[in-house]
């Protein structure tokens, strides 16, 4: 099931950002987009996703999500942030990632991930 997730993700994420790289009608072509991916390192979640976005796009990277700060990403385009595991242990255990105020890199969360840095940022979807 959680493999079914982060294919529909991906692909809910290509369909997204086609239209405005113009890359319609170029499925075999990489998007000329770099993405650094802000996850939970070893785990098949991460092998999965560097796998799917190393295959459509035309720089990927990865990172520790516990240890970024966003100086990581200062090269890519969009950053992907997420976490493998139950909500209820990444909320108990897992990284919570400090941003800085001037942070400002386009960022897609994944998951309870999203929650927590959304309330980090005092942005108004938080938890809804």
């Amino acid at each position: 099931m959680r493999n079914f997730i982060v294919w529909l993700f991906a692909a809910c994420l290509m369909l997204l950002l086609m239209p405005a790289t113009g890359a319609l009608g170029q499925a075999d072509q990489k998007l000329n987009l770099s993405v650094f991916y802000a996850g939970h390192p070893g785990s098949a979640r991460e092998a999965d996703f560097l796998q799917f976005l190393s295959a459509h796009f035309r720089q990927v990277d990865s990172g520790d999500l516990a240890k970024f700060d966003g100086s990581q990403a200062a090269k890519s385009d969009v950053v992907l942030m997420d976490y493998d595991g139950e909500a209820t242990d990444v909320m108990e255990h897992g990284p919570r990632p400090k941003l800085p105020d001037n942070y400002s890199r386009p960022t897609i969360t994944i998951g309870v991930i999203g929650g927590m840095i959304a309330n980090q940022l005092g942005l108004k979807t938080g938890y809804m």
